[in-house]
């Protein structure tokens, strides 16, 4: 994706009233630069998609108002729930010369698998898996592998229930 594309699809996306279908609008203007994605995906406004290339989106697939994708592969298996504000980062910057601002990045695949929900304001770092049926509470740094059916939270989440 170009950086004329970016800006196009932003300013259309401004464009497009909230609701479901706006939602699913935005997300038929992102699905031809994606890697892959599957059917009714919705994309709430001012979503931010870094590398819209790296992003596989699996079917039945939401993704809230205000979210950020970074840099690096990141997996969105079938009937994923992403809420608002929440930050998927599929990199790590590294350090050079004791300085993290020209040390460059290391990507680590980011999944999510089918049914998880991410709730507002929660956060998934680089090289996380989170299992199928998991629930990541509000507010939640995500900086391990979350088991299937399970609920986290916290900073750094941990294992609820």
């Amino acid at each position: 994706m170009t950086k004329f594309h970016r800006i196009k699809i932003k300013l259309v996306s401004l464009l497009i009233p909230d609701g479901p279908l706006g939602d699913a609008s935005r997300g038929n203007l992102y699905k031809p630069f994606l890697k892959s994605c599957g059917d009714n995906f919705k994309i709430a406004s001012n979503v931010f998609i870094f590398n819209p290339n790296e992003l596989t989106v699996g079917d039945h697939v939401y993704i809230g108002f205000n979210s950020y994708f970074g840099q690096g592969e990141i997996e969105l298996e079938n009937e994923v729930l992403i809420g608002n504000f929440v930050s998927i980062t599929a990199s790590n910057h590294l350090s050079k010369n004791s300085s993290y601002r020209f040390g460059g990045y290391e990507a680590k695949k980011i999944l999510i698998k089918k049914g998880a929900w991410l709730a507002a304001q929660s956060s998934i770092l680089a090289g996380v898996t989170v299992g199928s049926g998991a629930v990541v509470a509000a507010g939640s740094v995500v900086t391990k592998d979350i088991e299937s059916n399970s609920i986290y939270g916290g900073i750094p989440a941990k294992k609820i229930k």
